[in-house]
């Protein structure tokens, strides 16, 4: 069997790798900048009670991109992989999963 023939969007994610990545950081960074600006110096008495249990903002913005990392990363080595594979057959043939074969006891 074939496989199948890569997307536009496979295509994309693995021609522009390094400026989707750049961009992606850049964008954290002054994402990251922009919340340690616009936080609080010194927070309310009040309102510390209630956020003593939560996580602070940037850590939770930097949670939220790591996920994003994730997802890039993911895509672009799937998008490669099926480009990969269409190009070369023979390549992903010999890479895919073989079955071991089951030995019966009575063989032994």
């Amino acid at each position: 069997m074939a496989p199948t023939r890569p997307s536009d969007i496979d295509n994309f994610f693995a021609r522009y790798q390094n400026p989707i990545l750049g961009t992606t950081f850049a964008t954290q960074v002054l994402h990251y900048q922009y919340i340690r600006r616009t936080q609080p110096a010194i927070d309310s008495g009040v309102a510390t009670a209630v956020r003593s249990t939560s996580f602070p903002r940037p850590l939770r913005a930097g949670l939220g991109w790591a996920v994003v990392f994730i997802g890039l990363l993911t895509k672009i080595t799937l998008a490669k992989k099926s480009i990969r594979d269409f190009s070369d057959p023979i390549l992903a043939a010999k890479t895919e999963r073989k079955q071991w074969k089951q030995v019966s006891k009575e063989e032994l």
